[in-house]
């Protein structure tokens, strides 16, 4: 290969590389612009409406459809704030948590399960600890848990979504926190309501 030749190709190589670096760098942005609006929206939804002085009639629960704002989940000690919707799919995911379908509901009770990606919205997870204060922000009020217990499981372990003493809500991400791909384990963490 001539000296010209082997310089066109190293040219053409640089201009994909920055052709594809660029590229990737567009579609991290506008994955991170669609959930930045999604969660300044989710976030509104939550603010009551002005009083009114006529008598409402009393609100019916009903079963929330998928992309629904459920909460919004907050951490103080780790920062982390981001809004709850319906469901735990993909599209769903790279929006904000995801309220786990068929597990408890905030005015409901039982166990409330929220899932959200390690390296998005639950990467602060990594440095939860026993006793840290979790609130569920709803139209109707914030529910406030106390972190029990954190533990790692097999992604077929479901069972720490069932309802247990102490069990009111859990968290779930992939783990581990800085693994590359599809991880294997579970990070689970178990808190239970409190008054306040």
């Amino acid at each position: 290969m001539s000296v010209r030749a082997w310089r066109w190709t190293g040219s053409a190589l640089g201009l994909v590389l920055i052709l594809g670096g660029a590229i990737i760098l567009g579609w991290c942005f506008r994955m991170r612009h669609e959930a930045s609006v999604a969660q300044k929206r989710a976030r509104q939804s939550l603010v009551k409406p002005p009083a009114v002085h006529a008598p409402t009639p009393p609100l019916v629960a009903r079963q929330p459809h998928r992309g629904d704002v459920i909460a919004e989940l907050l951490i103080p000690r780790l920062r982390l704030s981001t809004m709850v919707f319906e469901g735990d799919d993909a599209g769903i995911l790279k929006l904000g948590a995801g309220h786990i379908p068929g597990t408890g509901l905030p005015a409901a009770g039982g166990n409330i399960a929220i899932a959200a990606h390690r390296d998005t919205f639950f990467r602060p997870l990594r440095k939860i600890r026993p006793h840290d204060i979790i609130a569920l922000k709803t139209k109707t009020g914030i529910t406030r848990f106390a972190v029990r217990d954190i533990e790692i499981v097999r992604p077929s372990d479901v069972q720490v979504l069932a309802v247990a003493p102490g069990r009111d809500l859990t968290l779930v991400t992939c783990y581990p926190f800085y693994y590359i791909g599809s991880a294997p384990k579970r990070f689970i963490v178990h808190a239970g309501r409190i008054a306040g």
